[in-house]
């Protein structure tokens, strides 16, 4: 840049127009580079918000996090099993605590039935090794209420905030498909422990939250799907609120385009999706309501509208997930957003694994009674 700047002022005028040009974007850009460190500084610094596909990224990233602590962390979960992954995340928390960083673990009793025989609750008094230090630390915390709490959540320094539907588990970490969220900056995080908004509906990412006070899931879930003017694609573990059905139904026949993926087998709740993929293809529009199957166990929670606003957390579309239960979902908004276009990424690579449905599958009595008792 010198020697050409050099070379011009010899030759005031001997160059053509574009290597005068050229010149002047490299004196802009030094001009930039000089006078707006800061500005630059925000531009390449991480983004506010991240969106991790599968237990290897996101397992990856909670370790760094763990890793990186300085004074607080923060966990709230719903599964914690007793097995590799448990007992890595176990150390990494006694590694933390004891570097001095203070650790508050919420573990929600109604979890503990899909754990079985290697509940987190049973190490306090069986637990060995890793385990035994974990539950004699001094800074280390747990409370285990009966809030009925879906809810999975790390908090991190009270600055960085991670949610979704990943309990701590090998299933998770290394066979399901799953989703998990990353919020930096403490006004998620105030409004998370504080259970009160803080943010206005116009906000681009907004958590959605229930909690003892207040259940807000359903009516943003109901809202996006009356919002919906074009296309409304769902990706869910476990289906069976009828009025979500009804509505989806009633909205494909509105002209909106409707595709639903759900897993081919779970351990739970199959019958019932089953019941719910009848409905959908029996009331929904024949050509504007679609249903696949994902060929693994799909656990995440998502649902894409117009391709511009993604609702992904913790909440499935059951009545009690969605009336009763403690959830966080986070709902983003905007087509250029970072975790929107992975969102639209990972919902065209599923659509293309999964199978289509070619009419409504047939209900047998049993399959019938199974979903009525939710399983």
């Amino acid at each position: 840049m010198i020697r050409g700047a050099r070379a011009y002022l010899r030759r005031r005028g001997s160059h053509p127009r574009w290597f005068q040009s050229l010149r002047m974007f490299y004196r802009l850009r030094m001009l930039v580079m000089l006078r707006m460190q800061q500005r630059i500084g925000a531009i390449v610094r991480r983004r506010d918000t991240e969106l991790y596909v599968d237990g290897e990224e996101a397992f990856r990233r909670i370790d760094e996090l763990l890793r990186g602590a300085r004074h607080t962390i923060i966990i709230h979960m719903f599964i914690w099993v007793d097995d590799p992954t448990g007992r890595a995340v176990a150390l990494r928390l006694v590694e933390a605590a004891d570097r001095g960083v203070n650790v508050h673990v919420t573990k929600d009793t109604t979890g503990d039935m899909f754990e079985l025989d290697r509940d987190f609750l049973t190490t306090k008094t069986h637990g060995k090794g890793i385990w035994q230090r974990f539950w004699h630390h001094p800074n280390i915390h747990v409370e285990a209420p009966e809030e009925q709490n879906h809810g999975k959540v790390y908090i991190i320094d009270g600055e960085t905030m991670l949610l979704g539907g990943m309990n701590i588990s090998d299933e998770y970490r290394y066979r399901w498909h799953d989703f998990l969220i990353e919020l930096r900056g403490a006004r998620f995080v105030e409004e998370y422990l504080s259970e009160s908004p803080r943010t206005s509906q116009s906000d681009p990412v907004r958590l959605v939250m229930n909690s003892l006070h207040h259940s807000a899931v359903r009516e943003a879930i109901t809202a996006l799907i009356h919002g919906a003017r074009r296309e409304i694609i769902l990706e869910q573990a476990y289906f069976s609120d009828p009025g979500i059905v009804d509505l989806l139904a009633k909205r494909s026949h509105e002209g909106i385009h409707v595709r639903v993926i759900l897993p081919l087998r779970t351990s739970v709740h199959h019958s019932a999706n089953i019941v719910t993929m009848a409905s959908l293809m029996e009331q929904g529009h024949d050509e504007r309501m679609q249903i696949f199957q994902y060929p693994g166990m799909l656990h995440g929670k998502m649902i894409l509208v117009d391709r511009v606003r993604a609702f992904i957390g913790s909440a499935n579309l059951m009545t009690s997930s969605l009336d009763a239960m403690g959830e966080v979902n986070v709902l983003i908004t905007g087509k250029n957003h970072s975790v929107v276009r992975r969102a639209r990424e990972t919902v065209r690579f599923d659509l293309l694994r999964s199978t289509p449905l070619q009419g409504p599958p047939q209900l047998r009595w049993v399959t019938r009674v199974l979903a009525y008792l939710g399983l």
